[in-house]
């Protein structure tokens, strides 16, 4: 039952700072418990009441998450508000993905029930009230392993490849005036030694003398150097809350990063700026208002001497009236929103946009358009899975594993010659369709009750197409998926390709049955010569959907429902004579 509970540390009417590691939660006594993953914010509520024996008492007006945000080798950390049960189910998922982080954290404000906010000495009442789980000992840190994550947020290095193209790319307005910025070198960090050290050496046969055929050089070793890491090496810890101030001397490791950060903090703000500079060396930003009324700048370059991106010059913060009156911030752009929803999207693609909308709302403060969060995360997904194109041209890369490391699986890949123009490509084809089967299927069918039944689903994606199936049934009634391919569209050859595979790889039995629905590609497909099969039928479900759709009668539907299930003739007739009545009387 344990691993079906979350432990949370609860830190009642905690102080919030930040540090270098971004948001952090404080109080003199935090509180363990166990909430099930399952929970509604009422129930959540509920839950921490309960365990701090103040059901009754207090009441919780305040919710925050510390939400981990991976960067680089480690964590930063940044508030989540929890005001929703979508915002709990989000928060959960979200703790799902991360795996390496032990327990959540949350700060709870509390108040009296329909009074004021509780004071601190509570905290007190909560330790003695005799809840289930107790604050640890003082001066006891919390477990937290942490692994190196295979997730970069902060620190963008893959993000090139799906972002640096993008449309949203920032206008730029040269009205600088001034001269382009010779960037010097930065200078090696001065006043600091590496101490070498000695390796002691090491008498492994435990007598008096080391072995005479050891090298002398091998016992004066210094591994000061591989063990030192120069200044420079290091980037800024900056996370994508931007509740830190920009300052000179920041390291970012690309401009990617150097980017976010920037347009972070102006979010954040809810300022906004203009990019006056913008190449393979330098980044340079101004506040809109610039002039008169603010005099926020930032000018962050690629130094000679190192591979990071650094804040050169920086005038903040913004002096200007910030303007919350919007419901959306112009540099909260889609390459911004994927970053965020990056590690929810890489724990479940199939996350609704309306979750992640939520998500943006809760942490940025504005309402995102449904086309700027599902274009972040279709950048999100390209991501972590590839492109189009890239997938395309792994198929029959993936198709020949197959074949190599599971024999006897059937494939069928058909392409056609590639056109750029009007002129052939002869180094690249174009894909067309395919066919596959796995060993497995085909020795299940031979015992599976000899009938396939087939259907295609369109796919939705940058190219479309439609995926076709065979599916049989055992004798107990299960489904099998014993047959798949991959065409452009359902068409008679699309339904000839893939019919034709099925009964010479697959069904290859005698007197097998083909249920289909009443589709005319189908129908034509059947009709051609060499397609292979001679007995097909209809399905019912399809049948009775196509005669309610012109009858409107349930109780008929039920009847031809009947009449195709009957075991005999004189049954079947039966039916048949109360769907003709039900029509009579319709």
């Amino acid at each position: 039952m344990a691993s079906e509970y979350i432990y949370v540390v609860i830190y009642p009417n905690g102080e919030i700072s930040y540090t270098a590691e971004g948001v952090t939660f404080m109080c003199d006594d935090p509180l363990w418990i166990m909430i099930s993953p399952q929970s509604c914010l009422q129930q959540l509520k509920n839950m921490i009441l309960m365990n701090t024996g103040l059901i009754g008492k207090k009441e919780i007006s305040t919710l925050i998450y510390r939400m981990p945000v991976a960067v680089a080798s480690s964590f930063t950390y940044q508030k989540m508000h929890i005001k929703s049960d979508q915002h709990v189910s989000m928060m959960f998922s979200y703790h799902r993905s991360i795996g390496s982080i032990y327990s959540m954290e949350l700060c709870v404000k509390l108040q009296d029930v329909g009074g004021s906010s509780s004071s601190s000495n509570n905290v007190e009442e909560m330790r003695n009230s005799g809840a289930a789980f107790v604050a640890p000992a003082q001066n006891t840190e919390i477990p937290d392993q942490r692994p190196f994550p295979n997730v970069h947020v902060a620190y963008p290095e893959g993000m090139a490849d799906g972002l640096a193209d993008s449309s949203e790319e920032d206008e730029i307005e040269n009205d600088s005036g001034e001269e382009a910025e010779l960037v010097p070198e930065t200078q090696p960090v001065q006043g600091e030694r590496v101490i070498p050290s000695v390796v002691e050496p090491v008498n492994v046969a435990r007598v008096g003398a080391l072995s005479s055929g050891t090298p002398d050089h091998y016992l004066h070793l210094s591994l000061g150097p591989m063990n030192s890491t120069n200044v420079e090496d290091i980037p800024s810890n900056y996370g994508l809350t931007g509740e830190m101030e920009l300052e000179v001397g920041m390291k970012f490791v690309n401009k990617d990063a150097a980017m976010l950060a920037v347009k972070n903090y102006n979010i954040r703000r809810s300022g906004e700026f203009k990019v006056v500079e913008s190449d393979h060396s330098r980044y340079v930003c101004r506040c809109k208002l610039f002039g008169d009324q603010c005099s926020w700048m930032v000018r962050v370059a690629k130094t000679r001497a190192s591979r990071f991106w650094e804040v050169r010059k920086y005038q903040g913060p913004h002096t200007c009236l910030a303007s919350a009156t919007s419901q959306d911030h112009a540099q909260l752009d889609s390459n911004v929103i994927c970053q965020h929803i990056f590690p929810m999207v890489q724990a479940d693609a199939t996350i609704c946009i309306k979750v992640l909308q939520g998500s943006v709302e809760s942490a940025y403060g504005y309402k995102v358009s449904y086309k700027k969060v599902w274009l972040a995360k279709q950048k999100a997904i390209a991501r972590i899975y590839g492109d189009w194109d890239e997938s395309y041209n792994q198929l029959q890369r993936y198709f020949n594993a197959l074949q190599t490391f599971v024999p006897g699986t059937i494939v069928d890949l058909q392409t056609r010659p590639y056109y750029v123009g009007n002129t052939l490509d002869r180094e690249s084809v174009m894909f067309h369709q395919v066919f596959w089967s796995f060993p497995s299927c085909v020795e299940a069918f031979k015992h599976c009750k000899p009938l396939v039944s087939v259907d295609g689903t369109h796919l939705y994606g940058k190219y479309t197409g439609t995926l076709l199936m065979g599916i049989a049934q055992d004798g107990n009634n299960n489904i099998l998926s014993i047959a798949f391919a991959l065409v452009e569209r359902e068409n008679t050859d699309a339904w000839c390709f893939f019919l034709t595979n099925l009964r010479r790889h697959v069904a290859t039995q005698p007197a097998v049955l083909l249920i289909s629905d009443r589709h005319a590609a189908i129908k034509a497909a059947l009709e051609r010569e060499g397609c292979g099969w001679e007995h097909n039928v209809y399905c019912i479900r399809h049948i009775a959907s196509n005669f309610a759709t012109n009858f409107k009668s349930k109780e008929a539907k039920r009847h031809i429902v009947s009449a195709a299930y009957s075991k005999t003739q004189a049954q079947a007739q039966y039916y048949l004579e109360l769907v003709r009545r039900s029509k009579c009387k319709s």
